[in-house]
Formats: C-alpha cells, structure tokens, sequence
C-alpha cells in the first residue's frame, strides 16, 4: 500500500503538505512495528525477541494512534499550533516516544539515548540551573516544534527529503537486487579481475562501487558485497584486514557517485537550495579523484605483496549480457529525469519500471523468480524506513540544537578555538565531523554537521557550498572513526579480522583520500566542472602526480619494491608538495608530483637491461 501511495504521490497529492508527510511517516512506523513483532526467534535471543515484540506493539499502537490524529486534524493544528489542545500535545508526546522506541531497536540504545537526552533538553531544560539553560521554549512550543505538529518540524523536518526524495530511489535499489543486477556487478569485477595481478580485489572495488552508487549506504553495502568479495580476496592470499580493508574504502567511497550520493546530496541541495543536480555536479571530481586514491592504493599494495595467489574466477558471460541491460537501460533513465531536473521520486519510479521490465524480456531461465522480488522490494523497504526512522529521531536533536541555540553556541566555540586561522578551523572541524556522526548513517550524520560545524566553516570564509561539500565528506568517512567505526566493524567481522589492525589498514588505503576535501576547499572551482579554472587543473594533476608517489611511501612499492630513499623523496615530493600547493597556490610546486614521476620512470627505462636480439 504504501508502494502504491508513493508511486501514486509521483503524479499528484490528494492532501495537503502536513498529512502527506504525517501519513507517510505514520505508515513508516506501522511497517516497522510490524517487522519487529514478526522477528523470528532463530534471529536474536529470546529477550531480544520479545523486547522486540513489546516495542513493536508499543510503536503500532502509539505511532498509528498519534498519525492518525494529526492527519484528522492537520488542517486545524497549522492555524493553531503552538497554541493546541492537551489532547494535541499529548498525541505529540506519544509520537516522540513512538519514534524513540523504533530508533532503539533499529538502530541501537547508544542512538535513541542521544536523541532522547536532546528532546528531555528541550522538553525539561528550564528546570536546570541557569548556567545549563539555553534558549528554552515554553512546554508547549518545544512538544509542537519536536513533535512536528503543524509544520515540517523535529521528526518530521526530514519528511519531504524521506517521502519525496529518496524512498523511491531507495525502491530502484531493491528492485535491482530483485531483477539480479546486484549479482552481476561481482560477475563484471571478476571478469575484469581475471586479467589484473591481484584481480581479485580490483573485482571487488568495482563491484563494491556499483552496488554503493544504488544503495547509497556504506555499511549495508559492505555487509552486501562483502559476504562475496572479501572471502574472495582471501583466497587469494590477501589478509583478512587487507580484503576488509578495500572493501571498506570502496563502500565509503561509492557515497561520493551519483544518483544516490549517500542520501546526503539530497539534504544538501534543500539546505543550499539548490537543485540536486547541482550537487552531482560539485560533487563529480572529488568523487572521481577518491576513487582514483583508492585504485591506486590498492595497486601499491598489490606491488608489494609476494604471496599473492591469482585465481581465476568463472564468469557467466550469457548471464551478463542478458541481465546488465536492466541496469544499463534503468540507470541512464534515472540519470536523465535527474539531469533534466525532475524529481529524484519520478527518476525512481521510472527506473524501477524500466528495470523490472527489462528483467522479464530474458530468457525463462534468467527471469526473477517470484520470491526474489519480494525480497528485493523487502531490501528495499528496510533499507528506506530504516533511513526515514533515524532521520525522525536525528529531527529531534536538530530541532533541539535549533531553538535553543546550542547548534550557534558550538559552532561559535569551533570559530573560537580556530581563532581566525582557516587552516585550524579546517582541522578542527574534521574532528567534530568525525565524532559527531560515530555510527549514524550517512544523512543523519550530516544533519548534525550542517548545524553544528558547517556554519563555523562559513563564518572563517568558505562558500556554502564548498563548507557543506567538507562536513558532507567527512559524514561518510565518520563511519570508519573508531572507537564505534561500524563500517570497520563489518568488515573486520566478515574477514574474521581484528578490529584496530582492519581500521589501521583502512586508513591507510585512504590516507591520500582524506586530503581532498583541503584541496577543494583550497581550489573551489573543483567543485564547478563546467568553471574549472588552471589552478584547478593543477591541483587535479598535482592530486593525481601526489597519490601515485605517495602510495609508493606508504607501501613502499608500486609496480615493484622501492628503496628506502625513493620512498623518502616520494613522501616529500608527493603529499608534502600537495599540502604546500594547497597552502601557497605555486604552480611550480603543483607539478612537481608530476615532474618527479615523470623522472622516476624515465629512470626506470634507462636501468633495464637491454633486450638481446637473437
């Protein structure tokens, strides 16, 4: 039904603005409540089954309770609101506790305890001593502010970016599971793999990559795809933390490509309103180049590994040829309506058409069994209440941090700390963005660093955009930052690997990575492909020339083993002449990557031994 509601909303709204997102939300719950009573028991403990029941019944009966009320009255609480009813506040109070509940057993105690400390802020604040209190609201105006009543407010501040955005993207997510193109992607990596020494983890980025930029989620993908590509890399001869380890940064990374964006482009583009084809845009480079980091990462790892063992993997060529059109066909559908600027739920719906159409044109054999798209639609679902649960619980800790100016107060203190400095500012509000979004999926985490840390960004001087671009960044990599690092923690799981060495292991994949949100916030125009100017060219060339020598040092190897000197002048003349490109702008020292690549291989040449001509 709520399939039905979304596709139908795509062409037109029988209710206005308030029940729509009230209903959606309302049917959100419902759906979830009813997922967690019918948690079977081989799946948890038997506390955790019926803590699980109990909730569920508690989110059907209050989540459907208070829904319905605020649908039925929607119109009356707009003109209304703060000044409503007891029942009206009531009903919000048991909203709140609904979505808490849900958040709880959806996605941890540590999340709805969070979230629940910053509604009991806004709810009770006033009871603290003076030096604890913000700016408080009246009782009544802090339930209607977090419970949503009559605008798109606390859990429902997200609402039109979870109805109208991305449940249907997240839909064409499923339905490619559904039709098998998910499967295809690991059958396409190896067939590239199977021509590559170490193919077997060049296979996995790209499968990894390709299921990321349809799931949008770093550590659903990497419990995805890692079940299939990190045994994989095992096999042949990686350790469990290297296979967890590229896993991890393809995942992280796939966030950064269109059409999903790790949701977060959605949010981004209603904040800067803007639309979201202009974020793709800004986004297109830094995403390229950070895949760019990572090949050639894992090409330096392979380069120095001696006991790597090249497996050939069977590849179902018929299978291909026959399933990946439903990708192609349904993929470029979804990036034209976006590209021509419709909606991202009208891109989603007609690319799940597409897909699944597609899927019933092949041969009886390669069709999609009944049950497999079911459990794709289901992957789907999970994944989109999932999402629009913890941004109704994050909705509260947003509108807490909003009207009572903590979000100011610690974006003011960030700008203290940084004293005028760009560049402490910078690294400061890396760190925020890092602990602030431990364990949140991506959107969410961002949520909170576009309060928290963007407008300190903004106030050293850095555009909007490219401030946003920043805590967007370091919101996906948030999911690797120990000690929670839920990314690393499936991973290491998966590959039956330690926890810090696998994190190690992926930060060191990275490391070139994470400097480019300095550079793009040293270069803007990175951010403007159609405006790139010659800075930004340098800076693209001096990022490409820097990453090669600097996976040399941190491996100590490219296509053979480096000597210790070679590794000492790749470290200076590649991330060393970054960040002072970055700093000073000197094109000399922009192509001085370049330059010193260029002269080791040309002195590689030199050093072979001459061929003998027989």
């Amino acid at each position: 039904m709520l399939l039905c509601y979304a596709a139908l909303t795509v062409w037109s709204n029988s209710f206005g603005a308030m029940q729509h997102y009230t209903l959606f939300t309302t049917a959100i719950l419902a759906y979830s409540a009813l997922r967690l009573i019918s948690r079977s028991p081989e799946r948890g403990t038997d506390l955790g089954v019926w803590t699980d029941r109990v909730v569920g019944i508690a989110v059907m009966l209050g989540g459907v309770s208070a829904g319905g009320y605020f649908f039925v009255n929607a119109e009356t609480l707009e003109l209304t609101q703060p000044f409503v009813s007891q029942t009206a506040l009531n009903m919000g109070l048991v909203m709140i506790v609904a979505v808490l509940l849900a958040a709880w057993r959806v996605w941890g105690a540590a999340i709805a305890l969070i979230c629940l400390i910053m509604a009991a802020y806004m709810l009770f604040g006033r009871m603290l001593p003076d030096v604890m209190q913000a700016r408080m609201q009246p009782f009544n105006v802090s339930v209607s502010f977090l419970s949503g009543i009559g605008g798109p407010r606390g859990i429902l501040a997200y609402a039109p970016l979870s109805a109208d955005m991305i449940f249907l993207l997240l839909i064409y997510g499923g339905v490619l599971h559904a039709v098998g193109v998910i499967e295809i992607f690991g059958e396409i990596g190896a067939l590239i793999g199977n021509r590559l020494r170490g193919g077997m983890a060049y296979s996995a980025v790209l499968a990894s990559t390709f299921i990321g930029m349809v799931t949008g989620q770093a550590v659903s993908n990497i419990a995805l795809s890692g079940v299939m590509t990190i045994p994989a890399m095992k096999k042949s001869r990686f350790s469990g933390e290297e296979a967890a380890a590229v896993e991890i940064m393809s995942s992280t990374g796939s966030q950064l490509l269109p059409p999903i964006m790790g949701l977060g482009a959605f949010m981004m583009a209603v904040i800067l309103g803007v639309s979201y084809l202009d974020i793709v845009m800004a986004g297109l480079i830094p995403g390229l180049l950070y895949m760019f980091a990572i090949v050639v990462s894992l090409y330096a790892m392979i380069g120095g590994h001696k006991g790597l063992q090249d497996l050939r993997q069977e590849v179902d060529l018929t299978r291909i040829l026959w399933v990946f059109p439903a990708f192609v066909g349904s993929f470029a559908v979804v990036i034209a309506l976006l590209v021509l600027r419709f909606s991202p739920s009208m891109a989603g719906f007609w690319g799940s058409a597409i897909a699944a159409g597609l899927a019933f044109v092949r041969p009886a054999a390669l069709r999609p069994a009944l049950n497999n798209i079911r459990d794709g639609l289901r992957a789907g679902f999970d994944t989109a209440a999932q999402l629009t649960i913890i941004l109704a619980a994050i909705g509260l800790v947003v509108q807490t941090l909003t009207s009572t100016g903590l979000g100011v107060s610690a974006g003011a203190l960030i700008s203290d700390l940084g004293a005028g400095n760009i560049v402490v500012t910078l690294l400061i509000g890396m760190v925020v963005c890092m602990l602030v979004g431990m364990g949140l999926p991506t959107p969410a985490a961002y949520a909170l660093i576009a309060i928290i840390v963007v407008p300190s960004l903004i106030d050293a001087g850095i555009s909007a955009l490219t401030a946003n671009m920043f805590g967007f960044y370091f919101a996906i990599f948030s999911a690797l930052t120990p000690p929670v690092a839920v990314g690393v923690l499936v991973g290491a799981r998966i590959a039956e690997a330690g926890f810090l060495s696998t994190a190690m292991a992926a930060a060191r994949l990275g490391a070139m990575a994470l400097l480019l949100p300095f550079l793009f916030v040293a270069f803007p125009s990175l951010l403007a492909p159609t405006a790139l100017t010659l800075q930004g060219w340098v800076a693209i060339l001096c990022f490409l020339g820097a990453t090669i020598l600097g996976a040399g040092a941190l491996y100590g190897a490219l296509s053979h083993p480096l000597e210790t000197m070679t590794r000492r002048v790749f470290a200076i003349a590649g991330p060393g002449a970054l960040v002072a490109y970055a700093a000073t702008g000197w094109t000399l020292i922009g192509v001085l990557p370049a330059v010193v690549l260029i002269a080791w291989v040309v002195r590689g040449i030199r050093r072979r031994p001459p061929v003998s001509v027989a």
